[in-house]
């Protein structure tokens, strides 16, 4: 489990570089560097992985707490980011999600790009803007995600998140 966990960041650490150096653009895909989707099951992937991403901002845009968790893996979940790198059970990250109350004033993906790493797999990098209502201007984060497909759908396996400087 501990050379799986290992190797799953090791492939999110390497595919982090290109979401950090993007450009803004208003959701636009960014296309995959080297032609990943030239298969038809990776264009299936990614167009899923789309419409999952696609969600997911508007769950996070409306504070969706219970559609939220619902997006994890129930084998849990490796969430890095602010010098931290851990697991969380399913039901941590459930019980989290059942404890928040927030809702942010804004919620944007940006330039996000689909890598599949396997037929049920695919690597999502990116940013993100957060509106925060305390302040003015939104937070720039990069985001990478694992999105691994169980039980027919694909779940969160893995979240990196980084606010920019």
């Amino acid at each position: 489990m501990k050379r799986q966990a290992i190797g799953l960041l090791l492939a999110v650490a390497l595919a982090a570089p290109a979401a950090a150096g993007a450009g803004m653009q208003d959701n636009a895909p960014a296309a995959a560097p080297d032609g990943a989707a030239e298969t038809p099951g990776a264009a299936r992937l990614q167009a899923e992985a789309a419409a999952f991403m696609e969600a997911y901002g508007r769950e996070l845009a409306a504070g969706d707490f219970p559609a939220i968790a619902r997006r994890y893996h129930r084998g849990g979940a490796w969430r890095v980011g602010a010098g931290e790198s851990r697991f969380e059970t399913y039901a941590e990250i459930a019980a989290f999600y059942a404890g928040e109350q927030w809702t942010p004033a804004s919620f944007a993906w940006r330039d996000l790009a689909y890598e599949p790493v396997g037929p049920d797999a695919v690597v999502v990098t990116g940013l993100f803007q957060w509106g925060r209502r305390e302040r003015g201007e939104p937070l720039l984060v990069a985001y990478t995600g694992l999105l691994v497909r169980q039980d027919g759908e694909l779940r969160i396996r893995l979240e990196h998140e980084s606010e920019a400087p």
